[in-house]
């Protein structure tokens, strides 16, 4: 029996205020140091009587070498390209780097002590390992005996052979799909359920759109609200600005201040208006890549749950304003085999968007774009639940070489 896992559990967390960025700067570490005979024997705690990982065709050198990489990178000490990070206070912002700079409180501390905890790192490994195609096996009772009564050398061989069997008995966990479900319940029709709304700011006499700096773009998003579960529903969304070269975040130098640095390093994306049917924000920014890190729906924190094993990708070049897509928070949705989804589904209706944007600022309708999506952008993971996402339809982000 197969069960296709989509989210894990997520450690109860609570904060206060959106935009503070969960990020962890990739710096050289000193490498591992563990031999791997050391590894093996790590790596073997998952390997139990009544459990273990599996990919047709791999060997347990290979399940060796995915185990440690993904323990490290669980451990907030590796990128899943292969990248060592490191975060150092000294040269970067820790106000933007709360799991690195925990030591000081709030939601980085929060975020830190989850990680530490053994259940949720060894979640975040597991689900590392099932990115990387493992699946995890549970026996039945009367197999899980039979090799409980092995002998300890009969045991390591069976170990050996299973990890890579095509063929396993008993309930298999693997993830097949990066994202929600495909239900009928949760998909978004083009058409608008009322009238289009540009947010800016609660106050009139602020609501007033800067026209773009020398170096900036902007990113504009639709808080689309259709109906049913999605109605009166409040939301946001949170980007990192990306190294497409390095195959991580920028991250703001400590000193940013003193040196005027204006360069946007994360972008808070709030619904303004949740009884709005269809609400346009436009984001200023500087131009560059920026990828999807999480959203969440109801009261506008930052997520808990980061993609960084595998992210959508957008580019905002100078003097654009780029369409990301319909950002549509369901909350207790009912789908069809009864379940309910809690969560943000993503569309993109870029004729639809640019006509409401005409009516309500036709300046920057006209220097609209829909920029392409990629997908299985990497980078450091800080976060509560180390998670990816697949942005529907969008083609995947050429891989990286592997660095040590």
């Amino acid at each position: 029996m197969k069960r296709d896992i989509l989210r894990p559990a997520i450690v109860g967390v609570v904060v206060f205020g959106f935009g503070l960025a969960t990020q962890a700067q990739g710096q050289p570490k000193p490498e591992n140091k563990d031999t791997p005979e050391e590894i093996a024997k790590d790596a073997a705690r998952d390997l139990k009587d009544n459990r273990f990982y599996n990919k047709p065709g791999a060997t347990r050198a290979q399940y060796d070498a995915d185990w440690q990489e993904c323990r490290l990178i669980a451990r907030g000490s590796k990128i899943i390209n292969g990248s060592q990070t490191y975060y150092n206070p000294a040269l970067y912002n820790p106000s933007i780097s709360p799991l690195a700079a925990g030591i000081g409180g709030g939601l980085g501390a929060l975020i830190g002590a989850a990680i530490v905890e053994g259940v949720q790192r060894r979640e975040n490994r597991k689900r590392c390992l099932m990115i990387k195609g493992w699946r995890m096996v549970k026996l039945p009772a009367a197999n899980a005996g039979a090799v409980s009564a092995m002998s300890d050398a009969n045991k390591q061989a069976y170990f050996n052979r299973i990890v890579g069997a095509q063929k396993v008995e008993g309930e298999i966990d693997e993830l097949t799909r990066f994202g929600p479900p495909q239900d009928a319940a949760l998909m978004i029709s083009p058409a608008l359920a009322g009238p289009a709304t540009l947010f800016i700011d609660k106050d009139p006499a602020k609501a007033v759109l800067p026209p773009l700096a020398t170096g900036q773009g902007a990113l504009v998003v639709a808080f689309r609200r259709n109906g049913g579960a999605a109605a009166g529903r409040s939301g946001a969304l949170q980007l990192f600005r990306y190294n497409r070269t390095e195959g991580d975040l920028y991250y703001q130098p400590r000193d940013w201040k003193k040196k005027g640095d204006k360069t946007t390093y994360v972008v808070a994306v709030p619904s303004g208006d949740k009884k709005a049917p269809y609400e346009l924000r436009i984001i200023p920014v500087t131009a560059g890549d920026y990828v999807l890190n999480g959203s969440t729906v109801g009261p506008n924190v930052p997520p808990t749950s980061s993609n960084c094993f595998g992210a959508p990708m957008i580019r905002i070049e100078e003097g654009q304003y780029a369409y990301l897509g319909d950002a549509s928070p369901f909350m207790g949705e009912r789908l069809t085999d009864g379940a309910k989804h809690h969560g943000m589904i993503f569309s993109r209706n870029f004729d639809v968007a640019k006509q409401a944007m005409a009516k309500l600022r036709p300046e920057v309708a006209g220097k609209m774009v829909e920029p392409a999506i990629q997908n299985r952008a990497t980078y450091s993971c800080a976060a509560v639940t180390m998670d990816r996402f697949d942005w529907p339809g969008a083609t995947e982000l050429a891989p990286l070489a592997s660095k040590s």
